[in-house]
C-alpha cells in the first residue's frame, strides 16, 4: 500500500496541498466577520468569488495567455451550450457552499469541515435518485461490501458527533441547532454534487467549472439578503470577505483542482483529505475551538473510515490505475 506514495511529483503535490490549505481557511475568514447576518456572510463569499475570476484572468493572461483564453472559453461554452446542466450544477454546488459556510459560522469550523465528508453516507441514495429522475443515461455505481461497511462506520461517527454536540454548553440555542442542521445537510448536498461530477466529466466539462457556476448563481440567490439583513462593510470585514471569496474559494478552488488533476490518481484522493485536517487544525490554532472527547472520537471515526476505504479502493484498483498513469 505504501507503494502508492513512491515517485510522487513534488511540484504537483505541493499544488494540491496548497489548494487544500487555502480552501480549508474559509471558516477562519467567515468567523472573523462581525455585525453581519450569517446569510450575508454567505453572500459575501459568493460575491467576492465572482469578482475574483476577472482578477485571476488578468493576472494569469500575461503569463499563460493560451491557457487563460481556453479556461474562459470553457466557462462560456458550458453556460451557453448546456444551460440546464449549468443551472443544476450551480444551484447544487451553491447549496453546498452556503450550508457549509452557515455551519462553520453558526456551529463550528472544525465540526463542519469534518461533517462535510460524511457525504459517503448519502451518495448511493442521491446517485440512485439522480440516475432515475435526472440523468437516465448515467449508470449507477456498483458499490462493494467494503463501501457499505465504510458507510456504516461513517454513520457511527456522525451519530457520535451529534451526541457530542448536544453536550456542548452552548447547545440548545437556535444558532447552534441550525448550525448542526446546516452542516449535516451540506454533506447531503455534497453527495449530490459528487454525482454531478460524474455527469460533467462524461460530457467533457472540467470540475473547476462547478466553482464558476455556483458563485454566479449563489450571488444572485443571496442578493436580496444584502438589502434585507444586517451587514457591516468595515475594512476588517471586507478583508475577511476577500479572504473567503478570493483566497479560500476562487483561487484556492482553482489551485486545488489543478493539483488534483496533475497528481497521480493513486495519490490525489488521499492527499485531498488534508483539507478537513487543515480546517480542523486552523480552527484550533486561530479560533481556539475546543472539542470534547466524544466529538474528537466521532471526527476520528469519520476521517479514519474515509481514508481507510480510499486506500483500500486504490489498492484494489492498482493494476487498472497503473495502466492509466
Amino acid at each position: 500500500m505504501f507503494s502508492l506514495f513512491r515517485e510522487s511529483e513534488n511540484r504537483h503535490i505541493g499544488t494540491l496541498v496548497l489548494g487544500c490549505l487555502m480552501m480549508s481557511s474559509m471558516g477562519i475568514f467567515a468567523n472573523q466577520i462581525v455585525q453581519t447576518h450569517p446569510v450575508n456572510v454567505v453572500f459575501l463569499r459568493f460575491f467576492f468569488c465572482v469578482l475574483s475570476f476577472p482578477l485571476i484572468a488578468l493576472i494569469c493572461y500575461p503569463l499563460f495567455p493560451r491557457t487563460t483564453r481556453a479556461k474562459i472559453a470553457e466557462s462560456i461554452a458550458f453556460a451557453r451550450n448546456q444551460p440546464g446542466l449549468w443551472v443544476v450544477v450551480g444551484i447544487s454546488m451553491a447549496l453546498v457552499v452556503a450550508l457549509y459556510t452557515l455551519g462553520a459560522v453558526l456551529l463550528s469550523v472544525g465540526l463542519s469541515v469534518i461533517l462535510l465528508y460524511t457525504a459517503a453516507i448519502w451518495f448511493p441514495l442521491t446517485e440512485k435518485l439522480a440516475c432515475r429522475y435526472l440523468f437516465p443515461d448515467l449508470r449507477p455505481t456498483q458499490f462493494s461490501g467494503a463501501y457499505y461497511l465504510s458507510v456504516g462506520v461513517n454513520l457511527l461517527g456522525l451519530v457520535t458527533i451529534i451526541l457530542g454536540t448536544t453536550q456542548l454548553p452552548r447547545f440548545g440555542s437556535l444558532s447552534s441547532v441550525l448550525g448542526l442542521i446546516c452542516a449535516v445537510t451540506a454533506s447531503i448536498a455534497f453527495s449530490f454534487s459528487m454525482v454531478l461530477v460524474r455527469v460533467i466529466k462524461t460530457r467533457g466539462i472540467k470540475c473547476e467549472q462547478m466553482i464558476v457556476a455556483s458563485s454566479f448563481i449563489g450571488s444572485l440567490i443571496m442578493l436580496p439578503a444584502l438589502f434585507l439583513l444586517p451587514i457591516e462593510l468595515s475594512s476588517a470585514n471586507l478583508y475577511n470577505a476577500v479572504g473567503m471569496g478570493f483566497v479560500a474559494t476562487a483561487l484556492g478552488g482553482l489551485i486545488y483542482f489543478k493539483g488534483f488533476g496533475s497528481v497521480r490518481i493513486t495519490l490525489a484522493p488521499v492527499l485531498a483529505y488534508l483539507e478537513p485536517i487543515f480546517g480542523f487544525g486552523l480552527a484550533i490554532l486561530i479560533l481556539a475551538e475546543q472539542f470534547t472527547p466524544t466529538l474528537l472520537l466521532g471526527m476520528t471515526i469519520i476521517l479514519a473510515s474515509n481514508v481507510g476505504y480510499t486506500l483500500l479502493d486504490l489498492w484494489r484498483s492498482r493494476h487498472l490505475l497503473a495502466g492509466l498513469e
